[in-house]
């Protein structure tokens, strides 16, 4: 009987987990992927590059080329690319993005779909919007 009790609370929270923005994610874009890592950090949501890989082989030499300020060829390895945000629900919003590809800083929002197996991630800057889906990796 325990064990059953123990296997379906293990079972519970790997559901919930789901439905939270906190986790590990890949955003692919051609023959790079992002890994990401998520965390709730003093009520925000924040996001590090946990790794960078290029045609699937690591690549430890990526850097914030394009970032200004203390940012500036900073590994992309450990780098925090999203800050500031405020929990909406299930989402959060009003945070700050970097793009470490283009340098810009700008306006930062998650949205959590699909039953949490992809969270979108948008940026903006006026009325200007970009969004990238980031797929939870198990």
């Amino acid at each position: 009987m325990l064990k059953l009790i123990t296997i379906s609370i293990l079972f519970a929270a790997a559901a919930l987990a789901q439905t939270s923005s906190v986790g590990n994610w890949q955003y692919v874009d051609g023959p790079k992927t992002t890994y990401i890592r998520t965390f709730e950090e003093g009520g925000q949501l924040k996001a590090v590059i946990e790794k960078v890989t290029k045609a699937g082989k690591e690549d430890p030499a990526a850097t914030c080329a394009k970032c200004s300020g203390e940012n500036k060829d900073k590994p992309l390895k450990g780098l925090t690319i999203l800050w500031d945000t405020k929990k909406d629900g299930d989402n959060w919003k009003d945070g700050k993005l970097l793009d470490p590809d283009g340098g810009r800083l700008v306006s930062g929002a998650t949205e959590l779909v699909e039953g949490g197996k992809k969270l979108n991630v948008k940026g903006s800057v006026s009325i200007i919007h970009k969004t990238q889906v980031w797929i939870r990796l198990p």
